[in-house]
């Protein structure tokens, strides 16, 4: 005897092809996306200490900074000097490194005719009085505690340039 044949599953009904959701394309100028770029501030963090050099770029970058890093004042004056950072808004840096303290730094910009306009903010686990306070009088924009807290790159946003 002949085995019968097994139905066959119906076809499922045919579904029209989604169309594809439509993209928006809005035109940039070269003067709208400069802009753009020109917004966004630029922060400078100088620390030896990676860890804390990692830390405040991490809220930095949070708070919609863009963020250059290096691990010494030499360093970051030699960028500066040579022009490789010219769009810096604000300089955040470590007092106590090696080489070349904050504090040092701090002078440097100051005394600096290209520089002294950008703020200057100075961070230390240390909490010295007189040295906050030489801080400060050199020309220091803030002077922070560390660990640095969100709090306190919030309360710096409206003294970036």
């Amino acid at each position: 005897m002949a085995a019968a044949a097994a139905p066959s599953p119906s076809p499922a009904p045919a579904q029209a092809p989604k169309a594809p959701s439509p993209k928006v394309v809005v035109p940039v100028t070269a003067a709208e996306a400069k802009l753009s770029l020109e917004e966004e501030k630029h922060v400078l963090a100088v620390d030896d200490s990676s860890v804390d050099r990692a830390v405040i770029a991490k809220i930095l970058r949070s708070s919609k900074y863009r963020v250059t890093t290096v691990e010494s004042a030499t360093r970051a004056l030699e960028l500066l000097a040579l022009g490789l950072l010219p769009d810096v808004n604000m300089i955040i840096t470590d007092y106590w490194m090696p080489g070349m303290t904050g504090y040092e730094l701090l002078k440097h910009v100051k005394e600096s005719s290209k520089l002294k306009e950008i703020p200057v903010v100075i961070m230390s686990s240390e909490n010295v009085p007189n040295r906050i306070s030489r801080c400060l009088e050199e020309g220091a924009e803030d002077f922070l505690l560390k660990p640095v807290r969100p709090a306190d790159v919030s309360r710096l946003c409206s003294r970036i340039r």
